[in-house]
């Protein structure tokens, strides 16, 4: 880089600076660095079966999904199946994980997978937890939805997942109302949960922040409701603390753009935003799998 370019670079960083200071957002050069690092926490593929959350189909099949994403700017990712997630029987969420294992390897480098079970033939779940993370590498375990296929999470059955993600190091990333996050998070403090959106309502939200801001094995992702409240990222960034909030879209139900400008127009710093963005995510997937003691 030639001196006269390093001066135009410093010069262009104190301008995005000072932008940001004065409640500016970023420009466009700006965004751009940014989004090289992006990592979506929450993805859920359409399945080869047919099965995608989508209310009317516009992304059918990987090939559409993965375009979409590069359309946004987003590059990497934390997939699970749609298969898995309304799984009736254990093959119908082994076929789901095996197709998001097809996809990890298809798309090396791109993504990394997650397994989701349901917890009724309690033995079939726990092997197939442990096949997954022994044959494919998958260190993430849901998102776990109770209310698609009608369990709960305080049963003995359940207390077996759990103990198993910390076993195994896994992080486990969950659908809660906020009585039951307070439950798993207290319950399980060896796990670590992540635990999607920030919630409906004012008094939810900020519930939910609470929640996870007190017990530092929760995290929280972006995706959903409650992003779209001008203060609430600032806030909970503030109150968690900005390593446990994660960029999450929720696609292909939500749209990974309309969360990832809030991040990029938030009042952040430059390093906070990254973390959100990318880093927080890389360090949890970095950190586990290896089996606790």
């Amino acid at each position: 880089m030639s001196h006269i370019h390093r001066r135009q670079w410093m010069r262009s960083g104190l301008v995005a600076l000072s932008q940001f200071l004065i409640g500016k957002p970023l420009d466009r050069e700006a965004e751009a660095e940014t989004r090289r690092g992006i990592f979506d926490a929450h993805l859920h593929i359409p399945s080869d079966n047919g099965e995608n959350f989508q209310w009317h189909l516009v992304t059918r099949n990987m090939n559409e999904f993965v375009a979409y994403l590069d359309k946004c700017g987003v590059r990497r990712g934390v997939i699970s199946s749609s298969w898995s997630n309304k799984a009736q029987t254990p093959e119908d969420y082994r076929q789901g994980n095996r197709e998001v294992a097809k996809y990890v390897e298809r798309y090396k480098g791109r993504f990394r997978g997650s397994c989701v079970i349901t917890p009724f033939r309690i033995d079939e779940a726990l092997r197939e937890i442990e096949d997954c993370h022994r044959q494919f590498g998958f260190v993430w375990l849901g998102e776990f939805c109770n209310y698609m296929t009608n369990y709960r999470y305080d049963t003995a059955e359940w207390t077996e997942v759990m103990n198993l993600a910390a076993r195994l190091n896994l992080v486990a990333q969950i659908h809660a109302t906020a009585k039951e996050m307070q439950y798993l998070a207290e319950t399980f403090p060896k796990t670590t949960i992540v635990f999607p959106h920030l919630g409906g309502s004012r008094d939810d939200i900020f519930a939910r922040i609470d929640i996870v801001a007190k017990h530092k094995n929760a995290y929280i992702d972006l995706s959903g409701s409650g992003i779209e409240r001008v203060g609430i990222l600032e806030y909970a960034a503030r109150e968690i603390g900005a390593d446990r909030v994660l960029y999450g879209s929720d696609f292909t139900i939500n749209e990974p753009s309309a969360v990832l400008a809030r991040v990029q127009n938030a009042f952040l710093t430059t390093d906070d935003r990254e973390k959100i963005l990318f880093r927080n995510v890389e360090r949890l997937l970095a950190q586990a799998g290896g089996r606790k003691t």
